[in-house]
């Protein structure tokens, strides 16, 4: 029921919420912490701004940041950015023939992300913004040996000059 995009979204905006106290938070910071690509966070990110979740400001020391206090931004605030309801779908006169089920599972759904906060998930301490390089490469290759460098002249010209 609930999809990638939004997961990541909550992610994004919990780990913005941990770094307030430091500053705003780069894409590309975010990017490197949350293992996501730039093109998928600006997505996220701009449908957050649109909706008043997140601000953003340019240039040096900008980035991103929680917009209003965490403990009033419910995860279903969050949630409903990426998450069309039933009710959503259904337009106009048309009945949507869904089972009592997935309306029930769909409202458990809404009343669990409603009652929790932003500020519920975010840690006391902030999280460390340090992200160290990994030392083998995604793919696990052994490095690469050195090239060999002949020590003999590269011309004739230089020849003479070696003997």
């Amino acid at each position: 029921m609930i999809s990638n995009k939004t997961i990541n979204a909550m992610d994004v905006c919990v780990f913005i919420a941990a770094q307030q106290n430091l500053g705003r938070v780069s894409t590309t910071e975010l990017s490197q912490r949350l293992h996501l690509s730039v093109s998928n966070l600006e997505s996220i990110l701009k449908s957050l701004k649109d909706r008043h979740i997140v601000s953003s400001r340019k240039g040096p020391g900008g980035g991103y940041e929680i917009r209003g206090d965490l403990a009033l931004i419910s995860m279903w605030d969050i949630a409903s950015v990426f998450e069309p309801t039933l009710i959503q779908q259904s337009s106009g006169d048309q009945t949507i023939e869904a089972a009592d089920f997935e309306w029930g599972l769909e409202k458990v759904i809404i009343d669990t992300l409603s009652q929790a906060a932003l500020s519920d998930f975010v840690p006391a301490q902030p999280l460390q913004t340090h992200v160290e390089t990994p030392v083998i490469n995604r793919f696990k290759f052994k490095p690469l040996a050195a090239p060999l460098v002949p020590k003999a002249p590269n011309s004739v010209f230089q020849l003479h000059m070696a003997l």
